[in-house]
């Protein structure tokens, strides 16, 4: 059946572009939804606070989701790409559900890690700062909508993280459609603003959320998406937080 729905999705420009348009919408609205009710319960019952960055603005919700909507406007014409490359053989996808599952989602979540990191310190650069990645910096207090709050070029480059695993071999299906879910989850914990492990460090590998809110707050450092290695390596873990 997997096979079949891949098959149709891909098999015209149109049909890919809207199905990715509605997958996305679904998943966006689902997860922050879900988020939603996750962390008003744990609020009240767990005693989750919030980081100690409180700089919303007037209007930045309705900002936020209308960003949002544009980048996933951006990501269901990528499909269109991704429908063309499929079609000249250049990706292929394999439909087959072995154990090999579990280590290909494995390998796409650090693939997924690298290529956040490098495109995020791309953006961090100075003319990439001040004319693409700023839109998304305008939410200096991150919430449960800023996960795809992006200029539309910072939506396609971070689109285009499928594109490499795609030309280097055929990942199941199943595995292709984890890469999204599990972004997009990460995205969501590390925007929330809340700090789940108040007790640890702020360089522990559990304060992910705790190191992404003060990324919006400084406005620099700390470009890796959930592990702290990448920032290790290269010095840019935010110092003297608070």
């Amino acid at each position: 059946m997997l096979e079949a729905i891949f098959s149709w999705v891909f098999e015209t420009w149109y049909n890919a572009f809207i199905a990715l348009l509605l997958f996305f919408n679904v998943l966006y609205w689902s997860v922050t939804g879900t988020g939603i009710l996750v962390f008003r319960y744990l609020v009240r019952k767990r005693g989750l606070t919030k980081v100690a960055n409180h700089h919303l603005y007037a209007g930045q919700l309705r900002t936020e989701i209308g960003q949002s909507m544009r980048s996933i406007l951006v990501f269901s014409l990528q499909g269109i790409l991704i429908q063309q490359g499929i079609k000249q053989g250049w990706f292929q996808i394999s439909y087959e559900l072995n154990w090999w599952l579990l280590p290909q989602i494995i390998a796409l979540f650090f693939w997924n890690e690298i290529h956040f990191y490098f495109s995020h310190a791309l953006l961090h650069t100075r003319f990439m700062m001040r004319h693409i990645h700023k839109v998304h910096h305008q939410s200096k207090e991150p919430t449960l909508f800023s996960t795809f709050s992006f200029h539309w070029i910072e939506a396609f480059l971070l689109g285009t993280v499928i594109v490499f695993p795609l030309l280097i071999f055929p990942f199941q299906a199943l595995a292709i459609l984890s890469l999204p879910v599990m972004s997009l989850v990460i995205n969501l914990l590390g925007h929330c603003n809340y700090d789940f492990f108040s007790q640890h460090a702020p360089e522990h590998l559990l304060k992910f959320s705790y190191r992404h809110s003060m990324h919006h707050k400084k406005g620099k450092g700390n470009l890796g998406f959930l592990l702290p290695w990448l920032d290790k390596i290269f010095n840019t873990t935010v110092k003297n937080i608070s």
